[in-house]
């Protein structure tokens, strides 16, 4: 198992790495050309569309690999597959209505709304990761890590082009969505040609699919709104301006963010099938050594990080850049998330991701309100950092303390790895 989760997490660490480079390069172009004030209405989009995520994904993406790799539902891969395209593909036409009528409240016919017709259709498009779960679960993570180069390459390429050409910021949020649409094409062809056989939609499923994952839902759109309240807080209490250099600090450690997702992404269909409440504690502890292990190694390339920053986005992101050394606890705190998620869906207690962002949304509305027209941008920053520990570290204190027992014990693991690697030696 441990060679698998090793050259899964390569094959997909090294995909995410060349991806997140050419959009970190291409970031900065786009964040210089457009400004703050228009990149700020780019990411004002991406954030409302954002907190429908989960609502297009209808909080299937730990449940239907979790069901393929474990088979225990009574149907196959194929029905599996079918149903779950079906439904996602409905849960995504469902919240690109939702963010066209948010942005339009805000806004009306304007240049955002404009922007969100354009760049929201990624949402039904996405159905299509549910060939992403079969490729993984079949351990074709290989596979995976083509499509998606493939998709970030080519939109990299447009967007590229658009700015050379002075294209209006529609054509970026064009090439944005083309990069989803070429993704999907991708992963559909591979799962075609080597897993041809077609399923049916299990309307039974779909129920059971809906019962068990509608408190995700609900909790990951509270989550969502958690985690970009801010960004609707600062626009609402500094402007447009303040929201780009805002999005800006943010986009450099949501890079480091996906560190910890694909660790999640490969541990989970190794994990699903042989978990009980034998090897919980054993498995949790380790999991969260391997998270805050990956945060340790992480710091240097933050600090390098924020050491390019200003060099590369220029002076008119001078504010944006002082904010970063206030970041730094934001990927620990994913970490955190990721790998608790992850092992509250092997617990099926399903309830706890809701609680918890209710509070942590709660949180953030008062810290947000109090904070940022006091402290302006440090006051978002404040927010989103108070916000992320009352939904992790807080709230497992008040509903799940064998998880706080399995991050505060993790360390005991160091034994394990240590014999691990000794025996990987000889």
């Amino acid at each position: 198992m441990h060679k698998k989760i090793l050259a899964g997490s390569l094959f997909l660490l090294a995909d995410r790495g060349l991806r997140l480079v050419m959009s970190f390069v291409i970031g900065i172009l786009v964040a210089r050309f457009y400004g703050p004030t228009e990149f700020g209405q780019l990411n004002y989009v991406v954030a409302a569309a954002s907190i429908f995520g989960t609502l297009s994904s209808l909080g299937l993406d730990d449940i239907i690999p979790r069901d393929m790799s474990a088979l225990d539902q009574g149907y196959t891969r194929q029905d599996i597959q079918k149903t779950a395209l079906v439904m996602r593909l409905f849960g995504g036409l469902l919240a690109f209505s939702f963010v066209l009528i948010l942005i339009y409240h805000e806004a009306g016919f304007s240049k955002i709304f404009l922007i969100a017709l354009i760049l929201a259709p990624y949402l039904p498009i996405q159905a299509a990761d549910i060939y992403d779960y079969r490729l993984r679960v079949e351990d074709q993570f290989s596979k995976i890590a083509i499509s998606r180069t493939v998709g970030a390459f080519v939109s990299n390429c447009l967007k590229l082009t658009v700015v050379f050409c002075g294209l209006p910021i529609g054509f970026l949020a064009g090439a944005m969505t083309s990069e989803f649409a070429i993704t999907s094409t991708s992963l559909w062809l591979f799962v075609q040609k080597n897993y041809p056989s077609v399923g049916n939609f299990q309307f039974f499923y779909a129920k059971n699919l809906l019962r068990r994952s509608w408190k995700i839902i609900v909790a990951g759109i509270l989550i969502m709104c958690q985690a970009r309240v801010e960004y609707f807080l600062v626009e609402k209490f500094l402007g447009w301006d303040e929201v780009g250099q805002y999005s800006a600090a943010l986009k450099i450690f949501e890079i480091i963010d996906v560190v910890c997702v694909i660790l999640v992404s490969v541990l989970m269909p190794r994990l699903a099938p042989i978990f009980n409440l034998e090897n919980e504690k054993a498995f949790s502890r380790r999991a969260y050594f391997l998270g805050f292990v990956i945060y340790l190694l992480l710091i240097p390339v933050m600090l390098l990080l924020t050491f390019i920053f200003p060099f590369a986005y220029g002076a008119q992101y001078t504010e944006a850049a002082s904010l970063l050394p206030w970041l730094f606890l934001r990927p620990l705190f994913g970490m955190l998330s990721s790998i608790r998620g992850m092992f509250i869906i092997l617990q099926g207690r399903l309830w706890i991701p809701a609680a918890s962002s209710v509070l942590g949304l709660l949180v953030s509305v008062f810290a947000g309100y109090n904070l940022i027209p006091i402290y302006g941008l440090l006051g978002a920053v404040a927010t989103t950092l108070l916000g992320l520990f009352s939904l992790t570290i807080f709230s497992d204190l008040l509903f799940n303390r064998k998880n706080s027992i399995a991050v505060f014990t993790c360390y005991r693991e160091w034994g394990y790895f240590k014999k691990f690697w000794a025996a990987r030696k000889a």
